[in-house]
C-alpha cells in the first residue's frame, strides 16, 4: 500500500506503527530500513478550535534527507 505522509511524499512498502495511545489526525508509518514518517488520516476529527481539515506541506519544506536512511545519509 502507498502512505503519503505530511509533506505528500508517497511511501510504500511500508507498515503502520502500532503507538502506546491513539492518535486523532494522525498515524505513523515505518519503512524496510526503520525510518518513520507521520501521515495525515483520511477524514480526520475537526477539533473545537479548527477551521478546517489539515492540509498537506509541500515536499520542497521537508527537511534536509527527510527521506533518506540514516545510513546513506551524507553530511
Amino acid at each position: 500500500m502507498v502512505y503519503k505522509d505530511v509533506f505528500g511524499i508517497d511511501h510504500d512498502d511500508c507498515h503502520i506503527v502500532q503507538t502506546r495511545h491513539e492518535f486523532n489526525r494522525i498515524f505513523i508509518i515505518e519503512n524496510e530500513v526503520g525510518s518513520r514518517f507521520t501521515c495525515i488520516k483520511d477524514n480526520a476529527p475537526l477539533e473545537k478550535k479548527m477551521s478546517g481539515h489539515w492540509k498537506y506541506a509541500k515536499a520542497s519544506d521537508a527537511p534536509k534527507n527527510y527521506a533518506v536512511p540514516y545510513k546513506a545519509q551524507k553530511n
